[in-house]
């Protein structure tokens, strides 16, 4: 297999003993783990190779012509473009087009992620007449996208016309029985197949990618540095296997009760990469295994430089149980305004003086990375620079593949999620008990 280009860097030095002393784990311990793996390695070869989409082989089995096609039609006709989706059905695609989107795009990408009444009252004043409303969910029993998209029928048909609804609505969905495909039919909207994969897996398919194209996203570059990482992934050494090393360094830090992910953006954009990370890593990994054992690693964010002064003490001398990751982006040392050298006798401005905010910021990751490093608080930092594509593509595979390399050593299915049923069916009796109360029925 040919060496792949890589546009990320992956400083995983932090997490190992001989870096940070007693605080890392071993490299002898992770090497332990690889027989573990095997049975995975096996799985990935397969999933790559077959027809079907799986989350790994979606690099080269998602059309990205058909994509565009459809993607420049509706930046062509609509000037806005409105996502009802939840979980996975939204926040890939919200990643790419924040992060990457353009800035001065021709048509607005919106998401709608939440049912929250002050939230959605902004869908108010939208002028369907230039709108393209793009409905997700790989059930087509979502509750709250439902409910998103019954509320807004009627006022658009109020707009539009009921003979003009279906040419501003387009449909993703897997499950041909559900609701939102009936609704479809009914309707006459256009529905495009959700690949079977997981809705938390799935943003490099048509449910993450069409909006970032119409967004002004480089879906290219994300496919193609997301097959570098493919690559890479397959690999059979748990050494040069990106995701296998820093999942198993990351395992290992659990079994040290280290279960708390804590991942720091020293860069604002790359807030929405770990709004995705969350249910990735959260829906994931909590689960309950073999023998009974409740397992998983809660997902949270602290920002930087933000959170320094109001996160960092704790993560310095609380309870020893994070492992944080750094998200930064190396290019902001040759960026932003410089401090003007005229109070330098102001002993507070005296180090400031002359330098950029760019290279305040930089330096302030470094201080946070070494100060942890010297109290043996395990870290790494997964760099990328501003809007590249490429870079991003790496970054999604390597996050997914970690998360079924930790599934796998905990003993659990990464691609469930068995327990949330209960809060379904729940809310769907607590609707119920609503409706009687206030004589619906």
């Amino acid at each position: 297999m040919s060496k792949s280009l890589s546009r990320l860097s992956i400083d995983n030095g932090n997490l190992f003993d001989k870096h940070i002393g007693n605080g890392g784990v071993s490299e002898e311990a992770l090497r332990a783990l690889s027989p573990r793996l095997d049975k995975l390695r096996q799985r990935c070869q397969q999933w790559v190779k077959q027809k079907d989409s799986t989350f790994l082989n979606l690099p080269i089995t998602t059309n990205l012509d058909q994509i565009k096609r459809k993607g420049q039609q509706i930046a062509n006709n609509y000037r806005r473009t409105v996502v009802f989706g939840i979980g996975g059905s939204s926040l890939g695609g919200e990643m790419l087009v924040r992060t990457l989107g353009s800035q001065e795009p021709a048509n607005t990408v919106e998401f709608y992620d939440n049912v929250d009444p002050s939230t959605l009252v902004a869908l108010d004043k939208v002028d369907w007449n230039e709108t393209m409303l793009l409905v997700v969910s790989k059930s087509g029993n979502t509750a709250e996208t439902l409910s998103q998209f019954l509320t807004m029928l009627p006022i658009m048909e109020h707009q539009l016309g009921s003979d003009k609804v279906k040419e501003h609505v387009l449909v993703i969905t897997e499950n041909t029985d559900g609701a939102l495909y009936q609704l479809a039919e009914r309707l006459e909207i256009e529905v495009i197949e959700h690949p079977p994969v997981g809705g938390r897996f799935s943003v490099l398919s048509v449910v993450g990618l069409l909006p970032a194209y119409v967004g002004g996203v480089d879906i290219d570059g994300v496919m193609e540095g997301a097959r570098s990482m493919m690559e890479r992934c397959l690999e059979s050494d748990i050494v040069t296997n990106p995701a296998f090393y820093n999942g198993a360094a990351q395992y290992l830090h659990a079994e040290r009760n280290r279960t708390i992910s804590v991942v720091m953006p020293y860069a604002d954009n790359l807030r929405f990469v770990v709004n995705w990370f969350r249910q990735l890593w959260a829906e994931s990994l909590g689960k309950i295994d073999a023998q009974g054992k409740n397992r998983g690693l809660t997902p949270t964010e602290a920002h930087g430089v933000t959170d320094q002064h109001s996160q960092l003490q704790l993560l310095l001398e609380g309870p020893d149980d994070k492992l944080v990751t750094f998200l930064s982006d190396p290019g902001f040392r040759f960026r932003g305004l410089r401090v003007p050298m005229r109070f330098q006798d102001i002993p507070a401005i005296a180090p400031l003086a002359g330098h950029t905010i760019g290279e305040l910021f930089v330096s302030e990751l470094k201080a946070t990375r070494t100060t942890l490093s010297r109290r043996g608080r395990p870290n790494r930092t997964l760099a990328l620079l501003e809007r590249d594509a490429y870079a991003l593509g790496e970054l999604i595979i390597l996050l997914e593949m970690e998360t079924v390399v930790v599934a796998e050593l905990m003993g659990i299915d990464a691609f469930d999620q068995p327990a949330v049923e209960e809060s379904k069916v729940l809310t769907r009796e607590y609707l119920g008990e609503l409706r009687s109360a206030t004589g619906l029925i």
